[in-house]
C-alpha cells in the first residue's frame, strides 16, 4: 500500500507540477497549452499511446476546463513525454521510470506478493525519482513538502479503502485494454 500512495498520489502530484512547471505562463493556460498541441494529442490517439476515455479528460466533452487533478500517472507521463519539448533527458527518463515501474507493480504485476528486498528497492527508486523531479518545479517549499510527505508515508499508517477502489479500477482497465488488444490482433 506505501508503494501504492507513493505513486499514485505522490507520484501524480509531482509530475502534475512538472507539467504546470513546464507549460504555464501569464499568457497561456492549461486548456490553451493542450488546444495549441491538440493535433498531435490526437496522433497520439491513432497511435494508442492516449485513449479516448483520456482525451475525454484533456478536452472534456461538455467544453469545460480539463482538471488537472484528473490526471493519473499514466496520463501525465504521456503529456509530458510528447508535447513537453522542454524537457531535459534526465527529466523523461525519470518520467518513463516511473511510468514502467506503475506498470510492473500494478498494470502487469502476476502477484501482490513482494519480498523485502524487492520493496525496499522499488521504494528508494521511486522516492528518488520524485524528490529530484520535485526540484526540477522551480518552488523550494514544494520540494520540501515532497520530501517530508515521502518519509511521513514510510512511518505512518495509510488509509486503504480509496487506493484498493484505486487498484480495482487499474484492475479493469488493463483488462479493458488486454481484450481491446485482443480484438486488434484478431482483426
Amino acid at each position: 500500500m506505501r508503494l501504492t500512495y507513493l505513486l499514485v498520489d505522490v507520484g501524480s502530484r509531482v509530475l502534475r507540477q512538472l507539467l504546470i512547471h513546464h507549460t504555464a505562463t501569464p499568457t497561456c493556460t492549461l486548456d490553451q497549452y493542450l488546444a495549441k498541441h491538440k493535433s498531435t494529442l490526437n496522433n497520439l490517439l491513432k497511435r494508442k499511446v492516449l485513449h479516448q476515455s483520456q482525451m475525454d479528460i484533456l478536452f472534456p466533452p461538455n467544453l469545460g476546463n480539463t482538471n488537472l487533478e484528473d490526471y493519473d500517472v499514466t496520463l501525465l507521463s504521456a503529456l509530458l513525454n510528447n508535447v513537453v519539448p522542454s524537457l531535459t533527458q534526465q527529466e523523461e527518463d525519470m518520467i518513463k521510470h516511473l511510468r514502467e515501474d506503475r506498470n510492473k507493480l500494478y498494470g502487469h504485476a502476476k502477484s501482490c506478493k513482494m519480498n523485502a528486498m524487492e520493496y525496499q528497492t522499488c521504494w528508494k527508486i521511486i522516492s528518488s525519482i520524485l524528490i529530484t523531479l520535485s526540484q526540477q518545479c522551480g518552488d523550494p517549499d514544494f520540494e520540501n513538502v515532497i520530501s517530508q510527505e515521502i518519509q511521513q508515508i514510510q512511518v505512518s499508517a495509510i488509509p486503504t479503502g480509496s487506493y484498493l477502489d484505486i487498484l480495482k479500477t487499474w484492475f479493469s482497465l488493463v483488462e479493458t485494454v488486454k481484450g481491446s488488444l485482443q480484438t486488434v490482433q484478431g482483426s
